[in-house]
């Protein structure tokens, strides 16, 4: 019998203009993962550039996904993540998952949801 369970983990309103780890968290115990979105809404207007988020481990910030959070003015939102091939990229069991910005921007911040479905 093999279990699912999907989770959502948010981010409220974090700063996309400064690099920096956002967030970091393990799945269910013993449960592989797989990314199946990133999403944002703009709570303070990015400007000037897009902002980058990431979503990897210690080895590899990007292996999961990335999502671009376009120039925008506050309350505008994108889910247009680019999620890497699921059967090279899987989340392993136990592995710590994390979620950095890029800081291409010269301000903004957002309210920010990634969407995993685990299985074991």
């Amino acid at each position: 019998m093999s279990r699912r369970i999907t989770t959502t983990h948010n981010v409220k309103a974090a700063t996309i203009s400064t690099a920096a780890t956002v967030l970091s968290f393990y799945g269910p115990r013993g449960m592989t993962g797989a990314l199946r979105g990133i999403g944002a809404v703009v709570t303070t207007g990015v400007t000037d550039a897009a902002c980058g988020l990431k979503l990897g481990n210690a080895a590899d910030d990007d292996k999961f996904g990335t999502l671009s959070v376009p120039v925008g003015a506050a309350a505008t939102g994108t889910n247009a993540a680019t999620i890497n091939a699921v059967d090279s990229n899987l989340i392993a069991a136990n592995e710590q998952v994390i979620l950095k910005t890029d800081g291409a921007c010269t301000a903004g911040a957002a309210d920010i949801a990634v969407v995993i479905d685990w299985f074991k």
